[in-house]
C-alpha cells in the first residue's frame, strides 16, 4: 500500500495481524449493542403501523389486525416540533472574537446559503426520525472528493507552421489544435485562431460536505460500553459498493483501495434482503459481475499503530508519523478478511456525529428509543385493547348462529342473509348467540393507554395537533400545553448540541474548499440582500464582491438559533408587540438610550424584527440597502 504520502506502509504480516485485530474489535462492538437488529426492525414496524397479528397469532380468520397509532402520533409530534425549531432563518447565530467579530454576519449568511444549497433540511429530517425510532442516530460528514468525467467544448489554439505561419492540417483536412507541455490543449486568445474541440475533464460531483445517515443496524461505536465520550476511540459504518466501482478506485494516481485485496473478492453479491424491504414487497436482485454488491466496513479509529503491532508480536512501523495516537480511516472486507485501505484522517474534528435524544446513564454509545423503550409496553397494551374492541364489535355485528344437531337447515343450501327463507321444524332449532357489546371499562381502558403515553413523553393532544377529548378549562389546557413545550424543549436542546458540532465540521470543510479557489466564490443576490438588510456594507466587507477563505478564518462559535419559543409564530409576534409597548416607557425612564434608537442601523434592525414577527416575506423591498443611508448622510 504505497499509493500516496498519506498511505500507511504495511508489509503482508503486519497487514494480516492488524486486519484480524480490527475485525475482532468490530465484532465485539456489534455484540455489545443494547438492541438486536430484529428488535429495531420491530420498532420500525410499529411506527409504520404494519400488521402484527398475521399468521398463527390471529384468533380466527378475518380477525382484526390493528396496530397502535401511539407510535406514529408521538414520534411524528416530536419530529415536527424538532424540525420546526432547528430549521430557522438563520439556522445558526454566529459569534466571533477579536477581528473575526466583524465577519460574523458574513459567516452566518454564508452557512445559511450553503445549508439550503446542500439540502441539509432533508438530511436532518431523516436523521431526527431515525433518532426517535432507534437507540441513536449517526451522521457521517465527509468532504466531497468524488469526481466524474464530463465532456465540455473549448476554443483551442490552432497549430501553425513556424516558417510560413499557416495552419497545419491533419489527414482529414481539419486544422490541428495546439497541445501544451502539460498534455492539455492551449486555450485560444483574442488574437489567435481558435478551433472548437471536445475535452474530457474530471470535475468534482459537488464541493463541500457530504452527508450519510447510518442506521443503528449498520453502525458501531467503539467501545460499545463507553461511559464517556472521552473513552470512545472509533466509529464504523457498513455499506455496499459495486465490485466494478471498487476496481476502478484501485487505478490512477488517486487510487483509494488496494488492488491486491480487491482481486481476492468474488463477483457474487453479498447484500441480503432486509425485513423492511420484505414488508414493502421489494427484494434485491441476484446480481453478479461488475454490478455485484460487496459488503464493506469503513471505520474512523484513534490508534497507536506501533503500540498495537508490538502487542500483537509484529515489528513497529518506522517514521515520526506513526508515533502516538492519531485518527485513521480504515476500510475492511469481513468476508475475505482483507484490509482495503488505511489512511490518516486529516479532519481532526471527526466525521461521525451521534444523535441521542434520550440518553442513558450507563453508556454514551446509544440511548433510549421513543418506541422501543419509552412507549413499547403502552403501544402493545393499546394494540391489544384496539384489537379486543374491534373483535368484540365484529362479533356483535355478525353474531354466530346456534344450530340444533340434526336440524333441517343447511347453510350451504340455504345461505343466511336478507330476504332468506329458512325451513325449520321447531322455532328453537336456530338461535343467534347473545354477544354483549363493548363494555364501558374497555373504552376507558383504551383512553387510559392514551393518557399514559401522554404522561411518558409529555406530548398532549394539543401539542400533537389533535382535538382534546375531555372537557377542560382554557387555563388547564394552556398550562398543560406550556409544560408540554418545556419537555419538548429539553429534547430540542439535546439536538442543538449536535447542531453545534455539525456547524464546526461544516465550517472546517468549507474553509478547505474555498482555500482551493484563489479567486473565491461569487455570492448569490439573496445573500447580499440579507447582509444589507442587517445593516452591513457589502462594498467595505467584500472587496471585489467574492467570498474567499479569509472570510471564514478566525474563532467562531455557532449557536443554534431556534428554540421552542422562537418556533411558535404566535409567541414571537406576541413578544414583538410586547417590546413595542415597553419601549416608550423605557426611553422615558432612560433618555440617554434615545440616540441609540435614532440611528438608521437601529431602525432597520428593529423593523426587520417586526417584519419577521409578522412573517413578511419581501423584507428587502422595505428595508432597502445601507448604501442608501450613506448617500443620505452625504447629502
Amino acid at each position: 500500500m504505497t499509493r500516496d504520502s498519506f498511505e500507511i506502509r504495511l508489509n503482508e504480516a503486519q497487514q494480516q495481524v492488524l486486519t484480524h485485530y480490527l475485525l475482532r474489535e468490530l465484532q465485539n462492538a456489534l455484540d455489545a449493542k443494547g438492541a438486536q437488529d430484529i428488535e429495531v426492525d420491530y420498532w420500525h414496524l410499529l411506527y409504520e403501523q404494519a400488521r402484527t397479528r398475521t399468521g398463527r397469532t390471529a384468533p380466527w380468520p378475518d380477525a382484526a389486525d390493528l396496530t397502535s397509532y401511539l407510535a406514529s402520533e408521538k414520534v411524528d409530534a416530536l419530529h415536527a416540533r424538532i424540525m420546526r425549531t432547528i430549521w430557522s432563518d438563520p439556522i445558526w447565530a454566529v459569534e466571533g472574537w477579536g477581528p473575526a467579530a466583524d465577519r460574523a454576519p458574513f459567516v452566518e449568511e454564508f452557512h445559511q446559503w450553503k445549508a439550503e444549497e446542500e439540502r441539509l433540511q432533508g438530511v436532518l429530517d431523516k436523521l431526527v426520525l431515525i433518532s426517535l425510532i432507534e437507540p441513536r442516530g449517526l451522521l457521517e460528514v465527509s468532504e466531497g472528493t468524488e469526481t466524474r468525467v464530463s465532456r465540455t467544448q473549448m476554443q483551442a489554439k490552432a497549430q501553425t507552421d513556424p516558417t510560413t505561419g499557416g495552419l497545419l492540417y491533419d489527414e482529414a483536412g481539419k486544422p490541428q489544435p495546439l497541445m501544451g507541455p502539460a498534455g492539455k490543449y492551449e486555450e485560444a486568445g483574442a488574437q489567435d485562431i481558435g478551433i472548437e474541440v471536445d475535452v474530457d475533464t474530471r470535475e468534482p460531483v459537488r464541493a463541500g460536505p457530504n452527508y450519510r445517515i447510518i442506521p443503528y443496524a449498520d453502525s458501531v461505536i467503539l467501545p460499545g460500553h463507553a461511559r464517556d465520550r472521552a473513552e470512545v476511540w472509533g466509529y464504523g459504518k457498513r455499506f455496499s459498493r459495486r465490485i466494478g466501482e471498487l476496481i476502478r478506485q484501485t487505478k490512477g494516481p488517486h487510487a483509494l483501495y488496494d488492488a491486491a485485496a480487491i482481486d481476492k473478492m468474488s463477483t457474487v453479491s453479498e447484500t441480503a434482503t432486509t425485513e423492511s424491504l420484505a414488508r414493502s414487497r421489494m427484494g434485491i436482485g441476484d446480481t453478479d459481475g461488475p454490478t455485484a454488491q460487496k459488503e464493506l466496513w469503513e471505520c474512523q479509529l484513534l490508534l497507536d499503530l506501533n503500540l498495537i503491532l508490538e502487542q500483537l508480536g509484529e515489528q513497529p512501523l518506522r517514521g515520526a508519523t506513526y508515533t502516538g495516537e492519531r485518527w485513521y480511516v480504515v476500510t475492511l472486507h469481513p468476508q475475505t478478511q482483507q484490509l482495503l485501505r488505511i489512511q490518516h484522517d486529516d479532519i481532526n474534528r471527526g466525521r461521525y456525529l451521534p444523535v441521542i435524544l434520550f440518553p442513558r446513564t450507563d453508556r454514551v454509545t446509544e440511548g433510549f428509543s421513543v418506541i422501543g423503550h419509552k412507549l413499547i409496553t403502552v403501544i402493545e397494551e393499546h394494540t391489544a385493547v384496539r384489537n379486543m374492541k374491534a373483535d368484540r364489535s365484529s362479533m356483535v355485528v355478525g353474531a354466530p348462529i346456534k344450530r340444533l344437531q340434526g336440524a333441517l337447515w343447511d347453510p350451504y343450501e340455504q345461505p343466511f342473509g336478507p330476504k332468506a327463507v329458512i325451513d325449520v321444524r321447531a322455532m328453537n332449532e336456530l338461535e343467534a348467540f347473545d354477544v354483549p357489546d363493548v363494555t364501558a371499562p374497555l373504552i376507558e381502558w383504551e383512553r387510559s393507554c392514551e393518557r399514559t403515553a401522554e404522561r411518558i413523553l409529555g406530548v398532549n393532544d394539543i401539542a400533537s395537533g389533535a382535538t382534546q377529548q375531555e372537557t377542560k378549562t382554557l387555563g388547564e389546557i394552556q398550562m398543560a400545553t406550556e409544560q408540554s413545550f418545556v419537555r419538548m424543549d429539553l429534547i430540542t436542546r439535546r439536538f442543538n448540541e449536535f447542531m453545534e458540532d455539525l456547524a464546526q465540521i461544516r465550517h472546517a470543510i468549507w474553509q478547505r474548499v474555498l482555500a482551493e479557489q484563489p479567486d473565491g466564490e461569487k455570492p448569490p443576490q439573496s445573500l447580499i440582500a440579507g447582509l444589507e438588510g442587517r445593516g452591513v456594507s457589502i462594498d467595505q466587507a467584500l472587496p471585489g464582491g467574492m467570498i474567499t477563505a479569509s472570510l471564514l478564518q478566525g474563532p467562531f462559535r455557532f449557536k443554534p438559533r431556534g428554540s421552542v419559543e422562537t418556533a411558535d409564530p404566535a409567541r414571537a409576534r406576541q413578544d414583538t408587540l410586547g417590546l413595542i409597548q415597553v419601549l416608550p416607557a423605557l426611553l422615558q425612564m432612560f433618555p440617554a438610550l434615545i440616540p441609540m434608537f435614532q440611528t438608521p442601523q437601529a431602525g432597520r434592525a428593529f423593523l426587520r424584527q417586526v417584519l419577521r414577527g409578522f412573517r413578511w416575506e419581501n423584507t428587502q423591498a422595505i428595508l432597502g440597502s445601507p448604501s442608501q443611508d450613506m448617500q443620505a448622510s452625504q447629502m
